[in-house]
């Protein structure tokens, strides 16, 4: 999120198509291209059109795929939000999508209703609660006690993301090798 002044930069509005002040740009990630938001220009609106914007790389965790989510990928720890609630929260999904983490961390979410079994499994009693799996065969299990809010539990994350595991390079031979 960015504000320009249009008086101050001038070109730079013109070339991007600003006219009239205020005006609010939608950058959405590429290949979409740029646009305008049209219309009444309230927080709530803007708030929503950001807020759908967002990616979720967050598994909805049931009986039939918990298991799955949780042995797959061994090498990344696995984070799962255990709710009361019946639909991801969008800042579990704006964590999940974070240019690290989305590569290198797997989110989970998992509803107090459909998840009773996993829940005991990870000593959860209240809601919500998030936790960590992590380690080769899953050993290290951590319970998340900090503040509930974004940039708090993003430097919990953090701390067991690593940033260039799997991304894409480039090998001697020409292949592609993961790192």
């Amino acid at each position: 999120i960015s504000l320009f002044c249009c008086e101050r930069f001038a070109k730079f509005c013109k070339d991007v198509g600003v006219g009239e002040t205020p005006s609010v740009m939608i950058y959405p990630p590429n290949p979409q291209p740029s646009y305008a938001l049209q219309g009444e220009l309230t927080s709530k609106r803007i708030t929503n059109v950001l807020t759908k914007s967002v990616p979720s790389m967050v598994t909805s965790l049931t009986a039939d795929n918990e298991a799955a989510f949780l042995t797959s990928d061994p090498s990344k720890p696995k984070v799962i939000l255990f709710s009361n609630k019946p639909k991801v929260p969008f800042m579990w999904r704006a964590l999940s999508a974070e240019m690290v983490f989305k590569r290198t961390i797997k989110f989970g979410f998992a509803t107090e209703e459909a998840n009773a079994e996993l829940a005991k499994k990870f000593k959860v009693k209240k809601f919500p609660t998030i936790v960590m799996q992590r380690g080769g065969k899953g050993e290290q299990k951590e319970m998340y006690s900090g503040d509930i809010n974004f940039q708090a539990i993003h430097n919990w994350v953090n701390l067991y993301s690593e940033s260039g595991m799997g991304d894409k390079v480039a090998g001697a031979a020409g292949g592609t090798d993961f790192v």
